[in-house]
């Protein structure tokens, strides 16, 4: 691996190249970010961290000595998965690092709603003390049943809140095979059973060929008023019209949205303008203590790999996408 180059998205820290060579100090390895790398260097590249137009480049160029990239997040839809996989490149992503966040964002959605935190934002905006009762507008979540499809780390961490708050948690899975935190798990193929008896739907699945608009007209067409869906997962599994149309209709009375189809969201979608939807930009997954365990995970992996040329976890499955 003499002359190994690593380059590092210009989006992470300029510190981190600094810091890898402490944990892991070497001779025969450059860092440069994407920022400073010249283009003659590109196919000399054997580790890539981040996805940008250099790493879209070393993709496609027969002469790359690219072998591994890093993905930034744990979602890796938006990678060329097909030609990573023609070109033998491994492919590694960040699964479970963001589970505590985003737990804490979906509790500050079903909180949001359950709470009526919007009434109370707009009276403090209209410096008006609204003191009269809304026990009808005034919920907790005790008691609520959760049907959440996704049972990885993400999934079983949101799980185990919805039990703090004594709620009831069903988990979709590939298989239906059991998960920490669920009281009950079941196949993706025969969760339209759970559809009318549960209170709160949240999305956090990878973007796959079956998961691409999963939730679509035929899926809210099953509900009976859902009093909330959460998508954390991926936008385009939301057809984002039948939403909508479900919005319109009562068939669900609320919505959290932390991602869609179309990234940013633009400001003529219809979205915007429902009282009963909360909207975040795809943040859901961040906080101050992300940078540092995207950092450990690479440091771990870059460690493996120079032992024996593999990373040692989180290796994704180019075939299935996740």
């Amino acid at each position: 691996m003499k002359g190994m180059i690593v380059l590092i998205n210009v989006y992470i820290s300029n510190q981190i190249p600094q810091e890898i060579r402490a944990d892991l100090p070497s001779t025969y390895i450059t860092y440069y970010t994407s920022s400073d790398i010249s283009e003659d260097l590109l196919d000399t590249v054997e580790i890539a961290w981040g996805l940008d137009k250099n790493v879209i480049s070393m993709i496609e160029s027969p002469e790359s000595k690219l072998k591994w990239i890093q993905s930034f997040s744990a979602g890796v839809d938006y990678f060329p998965i097909q030609q990573i996989r023609e070109r033998n490149i491994i492919l590694t992503n960040t699964s479970g690092i963001h589970a505590t966040a985003i737990a804490n964002t979906v509790l500050l959605y079903a909180l949001f709603f359950t709470r009526n935190l919007k009434h109370a934002i707009q009276s403090q905006s209209n410096q008006e003390w609204d003191s009269i009762p809304h026990f009808d507008k005034l919920q907790t979540l005790r008691g609520k049943r959760w049907l959440i499809f996704g049972t990885g780390h993400i999934g079983r961490e949101i799980a185990r809140l919805a039990k703090a708050t004594d709620g009831e948690t069903i988990g979709v899975n590939t298989t239906g095979h059991p998960a920490d935190n669920f009281d009950l798990t079941v196949p993706i193929t025969e969760f339209s059973d759970y559809l009318t008896n549960v209170d709160i739907i949240l999305n956090i699945l990878p973007l796959t060929t079956e998961t691409r608009h999963l939730f679509d007209d035929k899926f809210f067409d099953k509900l009976t008023k859902l009093y909330l869906f959460i998508n954390v997962g991926r936008g385009p599994s939301v057809d984002e019209k039948a939403l909508e149309h479900a919005l319109d209709s009562g068939t669900v009375q609320h919505a959290a949205l932390d991602v869609f189809e179309t990234e940013p969201l633009s400001s003529s979608s219809p979205l915007w303008n429902y009282d009963q939807v909360l909207i975040t930009p795809h943040e859901s997954a961040e906080s101050n203590e992300l940078l540092p365990a995207v950092r450990d995970v690479f440091v771990n992996n870059l460690d493996a790999y120079l032992g024996d040329g593999v990373p040692d976890t989180d290796i994704v499955n180019t075939k299935e996408g996740y």
